[in-house]
């Protein structure tokens, strides 16, 4: 089943012939407020390869992983007035050969799933965590080549004591030069000022 285009206009909602296979949650009878518009009440679909929600008159939207930057629950009746799951989504990830001049609304547009009863929430919002890992980011191995390079960190304020190894593993007392007892001492960087 094709997903939505990651863009977001009059074409979001569109015909579901059958239910998503290879779910991993389904949340029936819940509502989806979408860029502050209710979307009406249907069923959202966690499956292996994306996001589902369809509407109980067969209308509905799949969501691309990778396009949602965030989500949580979310129980704070000043920012909606039912218990719900937030996602925050990216409809247009930029892409080297995307054209910048592009009129499209490029924001990231704020989604909730309200289910009927607050007690599946925490398991909705674990379903998505799950769904999201089978579909790591790409940029997160340029993110990992970062943390190999801080293996030579040192630890602000405590050069002589704490270091970390090229593995990243914690090194207590790294200079052996000095005795316990000199590292311990006082050096008086930390005393309060006198009052004058």
């Amino acid at each position: 089943m094709p997903g939505v285009v990651c863009t977001i206009g009059s074409n979001l909602l569109k015909p579901f012939t059958e239910e998503p296979s290879n779910n991993i949650y389904v949340e029936n009878n819940c509502s989806v407020q979408f860029k502050g518009a209710e979307l009406g009440h249907g069923s959202f679909y966690v499956t292996e390869t994306n996001l589902c929600w369809i509407r109980n008159d067969k209308m509905g939207f799949e969501l691309d992983y990778h396009h949602v930057i965030a989500h949580a629950v979310s129980k704070d009746l000043n920012a909606y007035h039912k218990p719900c799951l937030y996602m925050l989504y990216e409809p247009n990830l930029t892409d080297e050969n995307d054209d910048e001049d592009s009129d499209e609304d490029t924001s990231n547009i704020e989604i909730r799933v309200v289910p009927d009863t607050e007690n599946t929430l925490n398991r909705l919002f674990e379903s998505v965590t799950d769904g999201q890992l089978l579909h790591p980011d790409p940029n997160d191995d340029e993110d990992d080549e970062d943390d190999d390079n801080m293996g030579n960190m040192v630890g602000l304020g405590m050069s002589n004591q704490i270091r970390f190894d090229s593995d990243g593993q914690l090194l207590v007392n790294a200079n052996d030069d000095q005795d316990e007892g000199e590292q311990n001492e006082d050096d008086g960087r930390y005393d309060d000022m006198e009052e004058e």
